[in-house]
């Protein structure tokens, strides 16, 4: 996936985006961090086409995807939104079933096909023995891997993530991470995720895209662009780094500018 010279603006007053470019690496995993209110879940709604650009184009496959109807972009991409509603009483099973819709026509669906795809994202999930329980029975962790699981369904290449850990303690954050990485590592999806945490895209992430007032400041490997200096430029925030044996790079915070 290109994005090329993306502008954006949701009053035509002010550019939310300003002409940014990149490259999204296929089969790897590519975090979008920077401070509040810097583009993150912008850009990431321009590249799922939730939002149209006011210039620029992004490409799939060497198609912009203007050009790419919605229900053949949704076999390509799914999305996990930071914000997702749905009926209390649905089940695990009938959720997931909800991304199965790009598949089905006038003329009928395939369902085994179907059934497959939904086994298939359960599995991924470690939701089996849940599919009868309804969303109200389940953690906030276990909601959030439900979602993850429709997008599985859908049985693309690329799944977008829009902040997967927010409102989820230290437990269900790693959880969901280390599935994030083991569908990147095991099913060769490639994922592109907005996160918060410095830490947890340092370790969980093959690129990092850094960004600052609508730009994009840097981005390559965590261990390249993740420096004392990025971080202070960026947050305005004293940092040290160190280097561990074991879990690799991570950032003790010191104090404010």
């Amino acid at each position: 996936m290109e994005i090329k010279e993306i502008t954006f603006s949701y009053d035509k007053k002010q550019d939310q985006l300003k002409k940014i470019s990149s490259t999204i690496a296929p089969g790897k995993v590519t975090t979008i961090i920077g401070p509040n209110g810097c583009g993150k879940s912008t850009l990431l709604g321009v590249m799922s086409q939730n939002y149209k650009p006011t210039a620029g184009e992004v490409i799939l496959d060497g198609k912009a995807l203007a050009q790419i109807k919605p229900k053949d972009l949704a076999k390509r991409l799914a999305v996990v939104h930071q914000q997702n509603e749905a009926p209390s009483d649905l089940t695990v099973e009938k959720l997931t079933s909800f991304g199965r819709l790009p598949y089905r026509s006038l003329f009928g669906q395939n369902e085994e096909e179907d059934e497959q795809a939904v086994e298939w994202a359960l599995t991924c999930t470690n939701l089996q023995q849940k599919r009868t329980l309804t969303l109200d029975q389940l953690s906030g962790g276990e909601r959030q891997r439900v979602w993850i699981a429709m997008a599985l369904a859908q049985k693309t290449e690329i799944i977008f993530l829009d902040e997967p850990t927010t409102f989820l303690d230290i437990y269900y954050q790693i959880e969901i991470l280390q599935l994030v990485r083991t569908l990147n590592q095991s099913h060769g999806l490639t994922i592109v995720m907005v996160l918060h945490d410095i830490n947890q895209a340092i370790r969980y992430s093959d690129t990092i895209i850094v960004m600052k007032e609508g730009e994009i400041v840097t981005e390559g490997s965590p261990d390249r662009v993740i420096t004392e200096a990025i971080v202070k430029s960026t947050y305005g925030v004293d940092v040290l780094l160190r280097q561990d044996d074991e879990t690799g790079l991570y950032m003790i915070p010191i104090s404010t500018s």
